[in-house]
């Protein structure tokens, strides 16, 4: 008499190759490979280029693009709200739409006439990695103790508290040179004050404080996966190699 015996089942191997699948899939997207539903800017003049995501729409020339220290400003179409420039700046380091007063906006900064803000610049704390949270998180950067004469303390004050009255810093870190912030402060300009969010990211490119920004203010807070973005589209930044 014969008896069949049961045949020994063999192990599901369907998970081991969707891992695999995945892992390709994933592979695929490395190191120099664009991610799904983000694309590179070049800068024109070809010194440098930049990721995005394509939500934020088309990019074309922003605001005081290649004047003095701002070497580059890129507009993007689909930002909503104040700044979303993404910035390329020179020197001292700066910050786009007042994110920490007008004394450190290199637009508003302008309006001061050259002794005026060379007298300014040189009482004015320099904005590095280690003093980037502290100098975010105050609204008076200048002292009375640092010897500017009181008419131009006076306007200096003044300009530094554009969109800076009473910050709460929520968030500011800085890691491997990239600050990541967001701040809630008041917006006073004659019309009755507005509370507003400044939040963005910059990284620091050299010693001696050039950097690439792109700095938003909107109304409500932002997600966590804006300060994401934000994040990953600064430390995708490239200098073109010669």
């Amino acid at each position: 008499m014969c008896v069949s015996r049961p045949r020994p089942s063999r192990p599901d191997r369907r998970p081991v190759i969707a891992a695999a699948v995945l892992f390709a899939a994933l592979s695929a997207v490395g190191p120099g490979a664009q991610a799904p539903g983000w694309t590179t800017y070049r800068d024109a003049q070809g010194r440098f280029s930049f990721d995005y995501p394509q939500q934020f729409g088309t990019p074309g020339r922003g605001t005081n693009d290649g004047s003095t220290d701002r070497v580059a400003a890129v507009r993007f179409s689909g930002l909503a709200g104040l700044g979303g420039e993404a910035a390329l700046t020179r020197g001292r380091v700066v910050m786009d739409v007042e994110a920490l007063g007008g004394l450190y906006d290199p637009i508003t900064f302008e309006a001061f006439p050259d002794a005026m803000r060379r007298q300014i610049l040189a009482v004015l704390p320099s904005v590095t990695p280690q003093s980037a949270c502290q100098l975010l998180a105050v609204a008076d950067h200048v002292s009375a103790d640092r010897g500017l004469p009181a008419n131009v303390l006076e306007v200096a004050r003044r300009i530094d508290r554009m969109r800076n009255v009473a910050p709460r810093l929520v968030r500011c870190d800085v890691m491997d040179g990239v600050l990541v912030f967001h701040k809630e402060t008041t917006f006073e300009s004659g019309l009755p004050p507005v509370r507003q969010h400044i939040f963005g990211a910059l990284r620091f490119l050299t010693p001696q404080g050039d950097a690439f920004q792109i700095i938003r203010v909107l109304a409500t807070a932002p997600s966590a996966a804006d300060l994401e973005t934000l994040e990953r589209v600064v430390r995708s930044y490239s200098p073109s190699v010669k």
